[in-house]
C-alpha cells in the first residue's frame, strides 16, 4: 500500500443508534440490519460489485481482482508486515523529527506506534498495491459481501481500478514523504476519486438515487457515512489531517474533475495527477496547470547531515497556522524544507514563497501569531524573529520574495543559522 497507510476508511453510518446507557454492537452488525431492513441491499456476486464499480465510475476493468478476509487480529499482523515494508522505523524518526521541528508533534510523541494504532482501529478495507500484492480485502468477520461490505468494497475497486490504469505504487519516488505535498496531493485524487464513486455506488441504493447518479450525481457529499470522524482522538492534528483530509478534499476535487471532463478525465488524471494540494484545494488552478514555484535552498551547517527534504504545501500549511488561520495559506506559491542531523540534534530550515504580497502579508500575520501561541518570544536575531517552545528554538522572518523559518534543539546552532539566512 505505497503510502497509503492513510487508509481509514471506518463506514460510521448511524453508529449512535444505540444510547450511551446501551453497548453499542459491532458497527458492521448495526449498519448492515440497516440498510438491509431500511434501503433494501441485494445479495452481490463478486463479479456483479466488479460490473457495478465499473459502470458507476465510468471505467471497465482490465482483469479480475482477488478478494480475502481478514478479522482484527490477521489485519493487525498484516499491517504489521506492511509497515516494516512501507513506514519502517528510520523513516517514522525522521518524520518524528521533522514535525516536531514544525512544532506540529508533542515531545516523545512514537509516530508508527500512534499510525499503526490508528489504522488498527480504524481500516475497514484496503486494496494492497504493492508489486506481487494486488489484493483486496475487507476487515470483517462475516466473510461475505454483506451490505457493509459492498460498499467499503466499492471505494477499494476503484481504487484496484486507478491500478490497474496508472499502476500506482511506481507513480511517486521512494524520497517523497508521507507528510510531502506532493503525496498528499496524489493521495487526494484517489482517495475523493473512490469516495465519489463509493458516493454513487450507494446512491443507487437511495430513494430517488438513481435518477442523481443518472443526472451525474449529487451535489451534497454523503463522505460523511464513509469517513472516520475527523477527531480521531489521541492523533495530534497534523496525524489527524493527513489521515483524513484526503477523503474531504479530494472528493470535491474529483468531482469537479468529472463535472468538466467526465469520467474518461478522471482516468487521466491517475497517471498525470495534481501536482499540489494547492491544485486539489482549488481545482481551477489544475485546470490551467498552474504549478507550484521552484524553491531553492543552500544552507547546509557545517557537519550536518541530510536527512530528508520536500514540500509542507497549502493542505498542511493550514494545520501548522491552526484553526481559524486557514485562509492565510491561500496564495501559497511554493516551499521548501531541508532538515539535519547535526552531531545528534536536529535542524530543520524551511522557505516559502507567495503569488502576491498581499498574500504574504497576510500569512505573516497568523504565522506570527501561531508562533506566539506556540512559544515565548526571545532576542531578534537581526530582521528574524525567535521563539522558543520547550527544547526548540525557531528563527521566522521576511526575506526576498517569501519567508524563512528555522528551527533546531541545539541552541548553539541559532546564532549560525541566522548569519546564513540572512544571506543574500
Amino acid at each position: 500500500m505505497k503510502r497509503r497507510l492513510g487508509l481509514v476508511l471506518l463506514v460510521v453510518l448511524l453508529r449512535a443508534v444505540a444510547t450511551p446507557a446501551q453497548e453499542p454492537p459491532e458497527p458492521s452488525d448495526l449498519i448492515n440490519t440497516l440498510l438491509d431492513g431500511l434501503l433494501g441491499f441485494r445479495t452481490l456476486t463478486e463479479t456483479e460489485l466488479e460490473a457495478e464499480v465499473a459502470e458507476v465510475g465510468g471505467v471497465p476493468f482490465r482483469s479480475r481482482v482477488p478478494l480475502d478476509y481478514l478479522t482484527r487480529a490477521e489485519l493487525a499482523r498484516y499491517l504489521k508486515g506492511v509497515l516494516d515494508d512501507e513506514y519502517p522505523l528510520e523513516k517514522a524518526r525522521i518524520d518524528e523529527r521533522t514535525l516536531s521541528a514544525l512544532g506540529l508533534l508533542p515531545p516523545g510523541l512514537d509516530l508508527r506506534r500512534l499510525r499503526a494504532e490508528l489504522l488498527e482501529q480504524n481500516i475497514a478495507g484496503f486494496y494492497d498495491e504493492r508489486p506481487g500484492k494486488k489484493r483486496l480485502y475487507a476487515v470483517s468477520d462475516d466473510k461475505r459481501l454483506t451490505p457493509a461490505n459492498q460498499i467499503v468494497l466499492a471505494h477499494e475497486l476503484r481504487h484496484a481500478l486507478q491500478d490497474q490504469y496508472a499502476e500506482v505504487h511506481r507513480m511517486l519516488p521512494d524520497s517523497v514523504g508521507d507528510y510531502d505535498d506532493r503525496r498528499l496531493a496524489y493521495l487526494s485524487l484517489l482517495e475523493g476519486d473512490a469516495t465519489l464513486v463509493m458516493e454513487r455506488f450507494l446512491l443507487r441504493r437511495l430513494p430517488g438515487g438513481e435518477e442523481l447518479v443518472g443526472a451525474g450525481g449529487a451535489e451534497s457529499s454523503l463522505a460523511g457515512m464513509s469517513l472516520p470522524g475527523t477527531e480521531l482522538p489521541g492523533a495530534p492534528p497534523v496525524v489527524r489531517d493527513q489521515l483524513v483530509l484526503p477523503y474531504l478534499v479530494g472528493r470535491d476535487f474529483a468531482l469537479a474533475v468529472q463535472k468538466r471532463g467526465g469520467w474518461s478525465a478522471l482516468r487521466e488524471a491517475w497517471g498525470r495527477p495534481p501536482a499540489s494540494t494547492e491544485q486539489v484545494l482549488h481545482p481551477e488552478r489544475f485546470f490551467s496547470g498552474e504549478a507550484p514555484r521552484a524553491v531553492a535552498l543552500s544552507l547546509a551547517p557545517p557537519g550536518g547531515r541530510l536527512l530528508g527534504e520536500g514540500v509542507v504545501g497549502e493542505l498542511l500549511l493550514r494545520t501548522w497556522l491552526g484553526e481559524g488561520q486557514e485562509a492565510a495559506a491561500g496564495g501559497w506559491g511554493g516551499d521548501r524544507f531541508q532538515v539535519f542531523d547535526v552531531r545528534g540534534k536536529t535542524l530543520l530550515i524551511w522557505r516559502l514563497v507567495w503569488d502576491s504580497p498581499q498574500d504574504g502579508e497576510e500569512f505573516e500575520t497568523a504565522a506570527l501569531a501561531r508562533l506566539r501561541r506556540w512559544g515565548q518570544p526571545l532576542a531578534a536575531r537581526g530582521e528574524l524573529r525567535a521563539f522558543q517552545g520547550g527544547p526548540w528554538q525557531v528563527l521566522f522572518g521576511r526575506r526576498a520574495g517569501g519567508f524563512d523559518y528555522a528551527a533546531t534543539d541545539d541552541p548553539a546552532l541559532l546564532d549560525l543559522v541566522a548569519k546564513g539566512l540572512a544571506q543574500p
